[in-house]
């Protein structure tokens, strides 16, 4: 299986993909991620086997030195990254796992290259529910006496259109994608993954989301911790340890001040952890430490507590390892994780993201007790260590056990013949040129699936304007795309909805139904459906099955009751229509046809041998042959008419 894995933010958005990552290898997956082009991501990723592709702007360098003005055109930008880079990346994988800030574009690449699409959040907090708030946008701000949190979560979903919604229909449309009206719950789904453990972040229902909750993605972390930094935690009590990770900290040297003041006044050692705040030391005493980036899962144990930002990842480490919390809260979900660690009574919550001496100093107070140090134990022992693991599995037997659609078959069978009927192409420009005299005509394709039919018309045909429908996104979407590159985009119209519904605002010259007849319950059925449409002196273009000779009783159950040609030519007269043109396929159209549509399953499933359908191609490429052969090729027969309503 081909994984591609996506997001976009800080370390904390992407060493859960590298925890996820290793697992997936290790069960013999080929994994692919897009993150920023941060060395430090390239570096972690790298180290677990994963190929790295770069999107978007540094992200470290946004955080410290330049962060965007312009929330929208950022938005935009990146946008564009996910339907460029990450549309590039995702070719030839079999799903697309997206996370981080608001991956708009993700899920549409997984449409337009017919793949799985899944959506993780690292916090509960970004998904609604009844029971908080969400978390802060870009925007303009609730009003302060807005308490519901329904009326809370719809302005949220106004917010994330606002950003995105122009710029994500822009390059749906582009691809040949219906737009969408809620960028946000189109990104979620209706089946979010919930990469949180359960007792720091439990789900709570009473929501329209069907969550699936895996645990925590976590990467194991084997680096020895320094020798110096060995030498320190040897030489006397454990110390607090504070850091703020990927956080810039505005005023990073009064924060450090206070959080080393704070400390010492507690009587405790401190470790300084430098970040990308750059924090430092403020003097030079031995009861002060500082470090980069360590390893936090064989730190934690060895401290009095651990003073940080509120990010999903330390919170997570610092539970597991047991360690008492100050949590300084800067942003985004980071408040929440705040209250909750204060909830379970494994630390304390600061109010607001600046911290003093006083402030943090009773916060310590709180973390460093000896009831708190009991529970931040008691609840180490709860959490859990398997989440990379169990989202691993799922996402393996997920896109093992789904079968590939009908749709997506009949995608492979009819890449080598795309008209999607027994007629080669000398067949079908004559009977274009019969249905279209001039060349200015107006036409329209009920059934018209991927619109090859009306492709080829305006292509030969500047001055045609042609109209499709279909219930199928995934063929008009592949109709927008060969329009766009034919440049016939702009006289090409396409309809997704039933073709039996269709009402259009004025008549057409030509009327198309070819293989769709059964869209209307039959051959006259479609002929009442196609006179509705027609302007007068118009023409209809369809086609239809006969049976050729007596059909086996395999045949009849595949096909159904089907008349002869003399019959079925007879009762579209009878019906009130004059045939001005007609071809009946040749043997060697018909073969061509059906070799054509299962040699290429057959070759699909040759090319692909380690895809999970790759059997099921295999077997349908195999049966339908057999079908075909032992069962109505010699029977089995197709006709077109071109037909002019006949004047009573």
């Amino acid at each position: 299986m081909r994984v591609l894995l996506m997001a976009y933010g800080s370390r904390g958005d992407i060493v859960p993909l590298a925890g996820l990552a290793a697992r997936l290898r290790s069960l013999g997956a080929q994994v692919r991620v897009c993150a920023p082009p941060d060395r430090e991501f390239a570096e972690l990723l790298a180290g677990v086997g994963a190929e790295v592709v770069p999107f978007g702007r540094d992200v470290r360098a946004l955080r410290t030195e330049a962060p965007p003005s312009d929330a929208a055109g950022f938005a935009a930008e990146l946008v564009a990254a996910h339907f460029e880079t990450v549309g590039k990346a995702a070719e030839g994988c079999d799903v697309i796992v997206a996370s981080g800030l608001m991956p708009a574009g993700a899920r549409s690449v997984a449409e337009k290259l017919g793949i799985r699409y899944v959506y993780a959040g690292f916090h509960p907090f970004e998904m609604p529910s009844a029971h908080y708030r969400p978390s802060p946008r870009p925007g303009p701000q609730a009003p302060a006496d807005m308490t519901d949190h329904q009326a809370l979560w719809d302005l949220d979903a106004q917010k994330v259109n606002a950003l995105y919604l122009q710029p994500l229909n822009a390059h749906r449309e582009a691809i040949g994608l219906a737009p969408v009206d809620n960028v946000r719950d189109h990104v979620l789904t209706e089946r979010p993954w919930l990469a949180v453990d359960p007792v720091l972040g439990p789900w709570q229902e009473l929501t329209d989301l069907d969550v699936v909750q895996t645990g925590a993605w976590i990467l194991p972390d084997e680096r020895p911790l320094p020798a110096d930094l060995e030498a320190f935690l040897d030489a006397g009590t454990p110390p607090v340890y504070v850091g703020f990770g990927s956080m810039p900290m505005s005023a990073a040297d009064d924060v450090a001040r206070a959080t080393v003041e704070a400390a010492r006044a507690q009587g405790r050692r401190v470790l300084v952890s430098r970040g990308w705040a750059d924090l430092g030391l403020i003097d030079d005493a031995d009861d002060c430490f500082a470090v980069g980036d360590v390893n936090h899962q064989a730190l934690f144990p060895r401290v009095a507590a651990v003073v940080h930002h509120g990010g999903a990842g330390t919170t997570t480490t610092a539970a597991r390892a047991g360690a008492p919390q100050v949590v300084v809260p800067q942003f985004v979900d980071q408040p929440h994780w705040a209250a909750r660690v204060a909830d379970l009574g494994i630390g304390a919550a600061h109010d607001g993201p600046t911290p003093t001496l006083a402030s943090l100093s009773a916060a310590l107070r709180t973390a460093l007790s000896p009831e708190t140090e009991t529970r931040a134990k008691a609840v180490a022992a709860t959490v859990r260590t398997d989440g990379a693991d169990v989202a691993a599995k799922l996402l393996l037997d997920t896109v093992q056990e789904a079968p590939m659609s009908r749709e997506q078959i009949s995608a492979i069978a009819h890449a080598d013949h795309p008209i999607k009927s027994p007629l080669d192409d000398d067949s079908v420009s004559r009977l274009l040129e019969h249905g279209l005299p001039r060349g200015d005509e107006r036409v329209l394709d009920l059934g018209c699936g991927t619109a090859e039919w009306l492709l080829r018309a305006l292509a030969t045909r500047p001055r045609l304007r042609a109209e499709g429908v279909d219930v199928s996104e995934v063929s008009l979407a592949q109709a927008r795309r060969a329009a766009g590159e034919l440049g016939v985009g702009e006289r090409l119209a396409l309809h997704r909805q039933e073709a039996a519904d269709f009402g259009p605002s004025e008549p057409y010259d030509l009327v198309i139904s070819v293989g769709a007849t059964h869209a209307f319950g039959g051959l006259l059925p479609t002929l009442a459906a196609a006179r509705e449409h027609l302007a007068p002196g118009g023409r209809v273009l369809i086609g239809e099955s006969f049976w050729d000779r007596a059909p086996s009783p395999e045949a009849v159950e595949m096909f159904g009751e089907l008349d002869d040609l003399a019959t079925t030519v007879d009762r579209v007269v009878a019906d009130g229509w004059t045939p001005v043109h007609g071809h009946v396929s040749t043997r060697a159209e018909l073969d061509a046809y059906e070799w054509a549509c299962w040699g290429s399953l057959a070759s699909w499933a040759l090319d692909h041998p380690d895809d999970p359908a790759s059997a099921q191609v295999r077997e349908t490429a195999t049966a339908q042959r057999s079908q075909w052969l032992h069962g109505y090729r010699d029977s089995f027969g197709f006709l077109c008419l071109v037909l002019r309503r006949t004047e009573r």
